[in-house]
């Protein structure tokens, strides 16, 4: 089903790239109103081709994935003007087809105890030091004073099934709880759904509009908050209403962690529809977005952009959350296929790492070819997936805090501009 799912989102994603309405829809300005060495389908190929090395050998290896009618041979200068025509927003559209066309098959999806569950978290993403990138994101003054450039991402994650819902690239520090309003817009809507969200969201605004909407929701507090603390492990607690506003009655929730220090929960969940004693495992299921934050930025390297401008930004950051969902789509099915010997100590899933590697290397093939040679194809990358292993270590535990530190890509970006 898997490999039927990937190839029509592959098929649809290529009739819109090399359309029409497309260009005229994505194109900035006046950009590709005259045929030149690059067309506008060459350019999106070779943005979602691209790995983290110069423009030239990007380029070079961009050809090598033609096996006739490759585009011809030009500068790093030529490809680096002609994707500043192209609008970020033809990307969004592309990651937004395989969203829609995930959750077309709503039978196949997997659920929590019978409940969709999702996340939504935001991250600062470093991007590449430039006047013009210190004026459209902002940044934060090191110790030495310079400000670096910072962006601020934020996803709405469907934990169970691997699959992004949405995402949004903001300036530095724009308000978690302004793009968390925007996700929801962008919610399945199964009705027997939760959204889990960390200690950044809380607030009565923020409970009040999650209610209106009649989102489920799961969120954990810091204990300063001030509806938090309760000699109960368990109880009710009311928001009373005021002006045109009705009075919203919230679940708070406690329990001790292994380490003795005590989590503190608020839900619109009743009691009636969950027993206290089922939280801890809904809320841990939240760090499946934390783990596709480290994706992006320890296997997509998404803080190592290939171009330093605005545009390529956005263009490079939505290029990566769509073909994130490819390789979810691939990995699911590569793990069903999965077998190992019932002598052995561990379980086992198919390497994500080798799967994002392959997808990425075969992304313009699989665009550009035919229904039946691209499920060949993607049999194939399944195929190798499934003898491609890592272990399953499910009870392999972190420390919250831990103290993170950034690295730079200047060395890099200089060969890149």
């Amino acid at each position: 089903m898997n490999t039927k799912l990937l190839t029509s989102i592959l098929q649809h994603s290529n009739e819109l790239i090399t359309s029409e309405s497309f260009l005229a829809k994505y194109r900035i300005g006046n950009s590709f109103t005259r045929s030149g060495k690059l067309s506008f389908p060459n350019l999106i190929y070779f943005i979602l081709r691209s790995v983290h090395k110069s423009i030239s050998i990007n380029y070079s290896q961009f050809l090598d994935s033609f096996s006739s009618d490759a585009p011809p041979f030009v500068s790093k200068q030529a490809v680096s003007k002609a994707r500043q025509g192209i609008s970020h927003e033809a990307f969004i559209e592309l990651f937004r087809l395989s969203v829609d066309q995930f959750y077309s098959h709503p039978s196949e999806l997997h659920t929590w105890n019978g409940f969709h569950v999702y996340a939504v978290d935001g991250s600062t993403i470093q991007i590449p030091e430039s006047e013009e990138n210190h004026k459209i994101f902002g940044g934060n003054p090191n110790k030495t004073d310079k400000v670096s450039p910072l962006a601020s991402a934020s996803v709405l994650y469907d934990v169970m099934n691997d699959i992004l819902v949405d995402v949004s690239l903001h300036s530095y520090r724009h308000n978690e709880r302004d793009s968390a309003k925007a996700h929801i817009n962008f919610l399945p809507g199964f009705s027997d759904s939760i959204t889990v969200f960390d200690r950044g969201y809380p607030s009565e605004d923020m409970f009040r509009f999650l209610d209106s909407k009649g989102i489920l929701f799961l969120m954990r507090i810091p204990k300063t908050f001030k509806k938090a603390i309760f000699e109960k492990k368990d109880v009710l607690f009311t928001y009373p209403s005021s002006g045109n506003k009705e009075a919203l009655t919230l679940r708070s929730i406690h329990f001790l962690l292994e380490d003795g220090s005590t989590e503190y929960l608020v839900t619109n969940l009743m009691p009636e529809q969950m027993p206290s004693e089922k939280f801890p495992e809904l809320y841990r299921l939240r760090w499946g977005v934390e783990s596709k934050y480290r994706e992006f930025k320890n296997r997509f390297e998404i803080e190592c952009f290939n171009s330093i401008k605005p545009v390529s930004v956005r263009q490079e950051f939505f290029a990566a959350m769509y073909l994130s969902n490819l390789a979810a789509i691939v990995k699911r099915e590569a793990d069903s296929m999965v077998t190992v010997s019932v002598n052995n100590r561990h379980d086992y899933q198919s390497n994500r790492s080798y799967i994002l590697n392959r997808v990425k290397c075969k992304i313009i093939v699989l665009l550009r070819s035919s229904e039946s040679i691209c499920r060949k194809i993607i049999l194939q990358i399944m195929e190798e997936a499934r003898r491609v292993l890592s272990i399953i270590r499910p009870d392999r535990k972190f420390g919250r805090y831990r103290k993170h530190t950034r690295r730079r890509y200047y060395n890099h970006m200089k060969s890149c501009i």
